[in-house]
């Protein structure tokens, strides 16, 4: 697997700026980087039907890395194309409101706050 972007759980970087100027273009981009140098290094691998998945925040990660692959195969970029075949995305973050729109009904059902608490909210 492989762990974006950069700082977050096991993923490093050798430049600490790199951590002040993350976000979801620069993490898709360096997720494309890694992608076409690892098809390089490992080209028997070139042609198989590959796929992006993740969770979480991968609700925007993986569209945005897919979106640039895409891309970059349409253009016929001088990179050697991704043989992309599709995407999944589990439990994933996309809307701040529509992903957390249940949220104080389940911790109220599951009591995890309390009547009165539900009651103020």
């Amino acid at each position: 697997f492989l762990e974006s972007p950069a700082g977050v759980g096991f993923s490093y970087s050798n430049t600490s700026s790199d951590l002040k100027t993350n976000g979801d273009n620069r993490t898709a981009e360096d997720a494309y980087a890694f992608l076409v140098r690892w098809f390089e290094r490992f080209p028997q691998y070139k042609h198989r039907e590959f796929y992006i998945a993740g969770e979480s925040y991968a609700g925007h990660y993986v569209p945005q890395l897919s979106k640039l692959v895409y891309e970059r195969n349409v253009k016929g970029v001088v990179n050697p194309s991704i043989n992309l075949m599709g995407f999944m995305v589990g439990n994933p973050d996309t809307d701040f409101y529509y992903d957390n729109i249940g949220s104080i009904d389940y911790w109220w059902d599951h009591a995890l706050i309390s009547d009165t608490m539900y009651r103020a909210i």
